[in-house]
């Protein structure tokens, strides 16, 4: 039986997304052009939707990433966000408190947020703190470690 042509487009859109850091949905129709598949920004927007592609931070702006591909990717920017902005980190029982720069905070509780670990329960955020509760009782000693692991094998 023969795909049917979104099926197609979809395989060449998952290879793309995978091959290459893509940008916008007029650079995907562009390249779906480019490998015989004239669509419109508007089919493009519904083939990502479906295959639930989202866009997330890079090193040179955002770009479009698969769901198999979104951890390691939001792992790095969690790296890139505590780099750039943690200056302390300390913990208690299953507390686990970052020190940033006024205004950082809410950057930081962000970049947790989206990472999605499975130790973090929940976060809470102030102008220059970032406050992280975990859900073992005793799980702070372990979360520091993770972030810290995290720190040193992301680039």
């Amino acid at each position: 039986m023969a795909k049917s042509r979104a099926t197609v487009r979809a395989m060449i859109l998952r290879r793309l997304l995978k091959e290459r850091q893509v940008e916008s949905q007029e650079e995907l129709v562009s390249l779906l052009a480019s490998e015989g598949h004239r669509v419109t920004q508007a089919t493009v927007s519904r083939d990502l939707s479906a295959l639930g592609a989202e866009k997330l931070p890079g090193e040179q702006g955002e770009f479009y990433v698969l769901p198999d591909a979104r951890a390691p990717q939001k792992l790095s920017a969690l790296a890139r966000r505590m780099r750039e902005f943690v200056v302390e980190m300390g913990h208690s029982a299953n507390n686990v408190i970052l020190k940033t720069p006024p205004g950082a905070g809410g950057t930081v509780a962000a970049a947790l947020d989206a990472a999605d670990l499975d130790e973090v329960l929940g976060t809470v955020t102030g102008d220059d703190t970032v406050l992280i509760v975990t859900r073992d009782s005793n799980g702070g000693d372990g979360l520091v470690r993770k972030l810290r692991d995290i720190l040193e094998t992301s680039s």
